[in-house]
């Protein structure tokens, strides 16, 4: 028997008072969980007192539970794999400088002939007044956008 009274964090079912109590008086923790239902169910007051054991006995501060281990190595396993993939993606970032160079500058030369596209459609409206630009916007949008969905599926 021990010296102190502690909740199990090996064997615990609900809050550990159970296997507990049973570490305590090392006994089997399936027949002190089997006497607290037949407590709880004969007078219902098994209830509060496990309640009350849960609040006031104190977990077993020399137990590490099985699980609570397991799951603390699959949580380091996927920080150190999620910190390798961060790191092989950087590498990637930064070897590759010279495609981002060339997609950054290819942007800025199609919003340069938008806008030069732009600019000629007003010039034209006030050269040749007879051209109704108005009817004409909906179709310049239109393939304007028909342009851009081609030139990403080349790439």
């Amino acid at each position: 028997m021990r010296s102190k009274l502690f909740r199990s964090s090996k064997d615990c079912m609900v809050g550990g008072v159970c296997g507990g109590i049973a570490e305590y008086f090392d006994v089997d923790s399936t027949l002190v969980r089997l006497l607290a239902v037949l407590v709880v169910l004969l007078g219902g007051a098994g209830v509060i007192a496990y309640i009350i054991a849960w609040i006031v006995i104190p977990k077993n501060p020399e137990q590490e539970s099985d699980e609570k281990f397991e799951k603390r190595e699959k949580i380091k396993e996927k920080i150190k794999k999620g910190a390798e993939n961060v790191i092989e993606e950087v590498k990637g970032h930064f070897e590759s400088k010279e495609s981002n160079h060339n997609t950054e500058r290819n942007r800025r030369i199609w919003g340069g002939i938008i806008v030069i596209i732009i600019g000629v459609i007003f010039l034209s409206g006030s050269l040749f007044p007879w051209v109704v630009w108005g009817n004409l916007w909906p179709l310049i949008v239109i393939a304007l956008g028909i342009i851009i969905m081609v030139q990403a599926f080349k790439k």
